[in-house]
């Protein structure tokens, strides 16, 4: 047998030429990344100065405060640290293949040196300034060193506010709880959040590490594992967990008339542990004083305190059940107080209506018909998917252009669809050329705006309005994920139309910078200087420089339109801030949201102009921060191009839907809430309310009473729009007692429509119709909906105006509609039928005495007792019905209104009140709800009144 020697192989590894080569090529990539955002960081200081370093140095000084108070640790004496006690305990494992050394696991025991404890510490705070950043905070406490006061001298008192018994007119949250939101939003909520969280790491976790982890001693066996000291520090730390919550008790958003004994609960139970933690480390020998007897006397005194506790508030709890308005009342007063500061409430302006409808004679048609004749022309019958429709064709065939919105506007008292555009990357580029295409060539928006009179669909030559119509910064597209570019000195222009960028917009780079922000100037520009226009989406462009303010709205940005000054084109950005009031009692978490004020973006050379508006605590404070960027003064061409954010306007409507009550018992008894009508949005339009003089650009919201049956109206809201009258809001209500004239919501106008004859047998005739926005106007006397009806030309695509329909909105027992191919014939056709009404004179029953004694009648064969009260004094009253009774035909109605009125509420009680107002005759029952007496009652008119329309 013969043996070989065999040479073993060795493995093909790169040399170390190649190894070396790697590292430098990854140092590189790192030292690359790094420059160019360096570069960035650079360029954004080269193109907006201070107004870029602003923000920044406020997130950095409230993040490194906040992380600071969170994570920074004082104890330089035993110098412990979490972290690292893990990161050394991890590395001993490893390095142990599976096993400890004992000496290494006593937390108590560990150690770092005081250079490594201070480094930690900064190191800390760096990267907690990310974590807790702020830039609301930072801002108050740089204005407080200037010397702006937020009134923090004034929170001391609200530690008396749970012990102190408020009253039904919400003055205890007038006097000491409002005056404390600016310093309570600004500075206490975040410092209160930053304290929580050092509580939880630096105490509460490092203090369960020393509990649960076994001294030297202990670990070797040396020691039985000592239980008491575990027991008087678990001890101790629940106790500081109860004493924090009882702290927080004060600040909560949801103060009641429990709020007192759970605070004196958390403080016992906190004393309580703490005597035992006291107590136990007095006594820490092992395991020979952990007896019974004590552990019981620990167990029952918390079992006690929290039986006492929890029975105190469960019986209060019961007896606001019975004595809602005595003991929830007052809280509920506070709480709607507070959120009518939040949302401004006490500055709406509500104005009942009178839906009485008239009956017009010939004479008074033509006269109310030209008297109206100016608002008439200018009702909105043209909508955004309508307008859409009709201007997308006018792109063409522009492969590189596509609608980004439509946003209403209005010059001169008449109303237009702006449609902006944005640049798009044409699906016919290839990949080779995508590069240089969109940095390149699509830079820009050529004549980025088109318009639509909303009036009569007409498209509008732009340029009558707008002079400058190229966007350069504007949303969407292009705009939003890309830049652009440019060779400082060219001879010809690669933009689209040749067209060659003259504005103040961008800013220079030169090689070898311009190389490190992008690796193809390398390759192509070796030497020449480039112009970069960066941050072109108006949302970025301005949230980079803003942050305080919020740009989104349920997942959507915020709405911006374009104005103009006649020669430059911009778009107007609302400043709206949100404010968290978790910390505010009675704001039940509801946040305060302020209109600062707008920015003016130049859309060619991106310029931004910041006017403030507010008057409130917030835009103080901007204004004190910001002066020598912002303006007070409104321009005065944009005085009447101005727009009241329609997001800001939803989230008042939303809160006036619950806090326009301002009495805590029609509030707990929640009959009178409101609510927006389903698929309803806000319409801005030309419109004449009650008390103004001449049609006005204003945003309108109806609103419907939640919950009840028919879907009707409670009225609407309006805001103004036209500065100063800016964010003037007026509601114009029906009075809920009223139930012979009702108010149709957009859901009846349609029904209305829908049952029309004439527009049954018309719609057969329309191509494809589509039913447009419902509007509601008060032309003259009469409150109606104009709903426009459109329907395709030819090949579908273009929209076009079928038949306007003008609905009445007062419901009486009759819809009246018209039709026609304007407004002005639409409404006419509506007065028309309105005009049809017959006056019915009723005709004689019996004399008074009869009729009275008939309607008592039916309550004596009903075996029901009739009690006649001196005063009556409900907590709420309900009118179930009102009934005429003035003729004979009207009885058998007025006997079935009775009888229902009977089955439903007079069997509930042993008797039923009767009393009589002029020639009302009213019949009630006084209903126990809870502690609440509601009177239900229904009125009969006996008399036919002598002043009839």
């Amino acid at each position: 047998m013969e043996y070989y020697r065999v040479e073993p192989v060795r493995p093909s590894l790169p040399t170390r030429k190649i190894l070396i080569a790697i590292i430098i090529l990854f140092a590189a990539f790192i030292t690359w990344s790094l420059g160019s955002q360096m570069i960035w960081f650079w360029l954004n200081m080269k193109e907006f100065g201070e107004l870029f370093i602003i923000p920044i140095y406020f997130e950095l000084a409230g993040g490194i405060i906040l992380a600071t108070i969170a994570f920074m640790r004082l104890d330089i004496i035993n110098r412990r640290s979490l972290t690292w006690w893990f990161i050394h305990l991890i590395a001993n494992l490893l390095k142990g293949y599976g096993s400890i050394p004992t000496s290494k696991i006593d937390f108590k025991e560990f150690k770092l040196p005081t250079p490594k404890f201070l480094m930690w510490q900064l190191t800390k705070i760096l990267l907690g300034m990310f974590i807790f950043r702020d830039y609301i905070f930072g801002m108050a406490v740089y204005a407080m060193i200037q010397g702006w006061d937020p009134g923090l001298n004034l929170v001391w008192p609200i530690f008396k506010l749970p012990f102190t018994n408020p009253t039904l007119e919400g003055s205890l949250a007038k006097s000491e709880v409002i005056p404390l939101i600016p310093s309570l939003t600004l500075i206490v909520g975040p410092v209160l959040g930053a304290i929580s969280i050092r509580l939880i790491i630096l105490v509460g976790i490092t203090q369960l590490a020393r509990i649960f982890t076994p001294t030297v001693e202990e670990a070797t066996g040396a020691k039985p594992v000592g239980l008491s000291w575990r027991i008087a520090s678990f001890e101790g730390l629940v106790s500081i967990g109860l004493f924090w919550t009882m702290l927080n008790s004060f600040f909560s958003p949801t103060i009641d008339f429990n709020t007192r004994y759970l605070i004196i609960g958390f403080a016992a139970a906190g004393a309580a542990l703490a005597i035992f933690s006291i107590t136990d480390w007095r006594y820490s020998k092992g395991f020979s004083t952990l007896t019974k007897r004590r552990v019981y006397i620990r167990l029952l005194s918390l079992f006690m305190i929290a039986l006492i506790t929890g029975s105190v508030t469960a019986i209060n709890s019961s007896i606001a059940d019975t004595r809602k308005i005595e003991w929830l009342g007052p809280y509920v007063a506070q709480q709607i107080t507070v959120n009518r500061y939040l949302a401004e409430l006490d500055q709406i302006k509500e104005i009942p209506l009178n839906f009485t409808p008239t009956t017009p004679s010939q004479t008074a048609t033509s006269t109310s018909e030209a008297s109206s004749s100016i608002l008439l022309d200018k009702i909105r019958l043209w909508d955004w998917d309508a307008a859409y429709a009709k201007l997308k064709p006018e792109i063409g065939l522009i492969p590189y252009l596509d609608y980004e919105d439509s946003d209403i506007i209005r010059f001169n008292g008449t109303l237009y669809w702006a449609s902006t555009m944005k640049p798009i990357l044409p699906k016919t580029v290839k990949p080779q050329d995508r590069w240089y295409a969109e940095h390149f060539v699509y830079t820009h928006a050529p004549d980025g705006l088109l318009m639509l009179n909303a009036h009569d669909g007409r498209i509008i030559q732009t340029s009558n309005f707008f002079k400058q119509r190229r966007i350069y910064y504007g949303e969407g597209g292009l705009f939003s994920t890309t830049w652009a570019a440019y060779p400082k000195e060219r001879d010809r222009s690669d933009e689209l139309d040749g067209f060659f960028y003259n504005g103040k917009g961008g800013v220079d780079i030169k090689p070898p910078l311009s190389w490190i922000f992008e690796f193809n100037f390398f390759l192509a520009y070796r030497d020449k200087t480039i112009h970069l226009l960066r941050y072109r989406d108006i949302y970025d462009r301005v949230s980079l420089l803003l942050p305080y303010f919020e740009y989104y709205f349920a997942g959507k940005t915020i709405d911006i339109f374009p104005v103009t000054d006649g020669s430059n084109t911009y778009y107007i950005v609302p400043l709206i801030v949100r404010l968290n009031t978790n910390k505010v009692p009675w704001s039940n978490n509801n946040p305060l949201m302020r209109l600062l004020g707008y920015v003016l973006v130049d859309t060619y050379n991106g310029d931004m102009k910041i006017i403030v508006l507010g008057r409130d605590y917030f835009s103080q404070l901007f204004k004190t921060l910001y002066k020598d960027y912002i303006t007070e003064e409104v321009p005065e061409w944009l005085n009447k191009q101005t727009r009241y954010p329609e997001e800001l306007f939803n989230w008042k409507v939303s809160m006036y839907n619950y806090y326009h009550i301002t009495d805590p018992v029609t509030y707990i008894v929640a009959k009178e809430f409101l609510e927006v009508p389903a698929g309803l949005e806000t319409y801005y339009i030309m419109t004449q309310p009650p008390g103004f003089d001449e049609p006005e650009f204003m945003g309108l919201l109806s609103l419907e009473l939640r919950g009840a049956l028919g879907r009707n109206l409670a009225g609407y809201m309006v805001v103004r729009n036209d500065y100063p009258n800016l964010g003037e809001m007026r509601f114009y209500y029906q009075p809920l007692k009223e139930s012979r004239v009702k108010l149709l919501g957009p859901t009846g106008a349609i029904e209305a429509l829908e049952k029309n004859p004439e527009f049954a047998q018309l719609k057969t005739l329309l191509r494809q119709p589509r039913t447009g926005d419902n509007i509601l106007y008060r032309i003259g006397d009469h409150e109606v909906y104009f709903i426009p009806i459109y329907t395709a030309g030819a090949g579908g695509v273009v929209a076009e105006l079928g038949v306007v329909a003008c609905v009445g909105a007062v419901f009486t027992g009759e819809y009246y509609v018209g039709l026609g191919k304007t407004a002005q014939e639409a409404y006419m056709k509506y007065l028309s039928e309105v005009s049809k009404i017959e006056k019915l004179q009723p005709k004689p029953l019996e004399d008074l005495e009869q009729r009275r004694a008939n309607i008592i009648n039916i309550f004596r064969q009903a075996n029901i007792t009739l009690a006649a009260p001196k005063t009556l004094n409900p907590h709420a009253s309900y009118l179930e019905a009102t009934v005429e009774y003035t003729s004979k035909e009207q009885w058998k109605s007025t006997s079935r209104v009775l009888e229902e009125f009977i089955a439903e509420w007079s069997t509930r009680t042993d008797k039923t009140l009767m009393w009589q107002e002029d020639s009302k005759l009213n019949f009630g029952v006084l209903i126990n709800v809870k502690g609440i007496v509601e009177l239900h009652y229904v009125s009969v008119n006996l008399e036919t009144s002598s002043g009839g329309g």
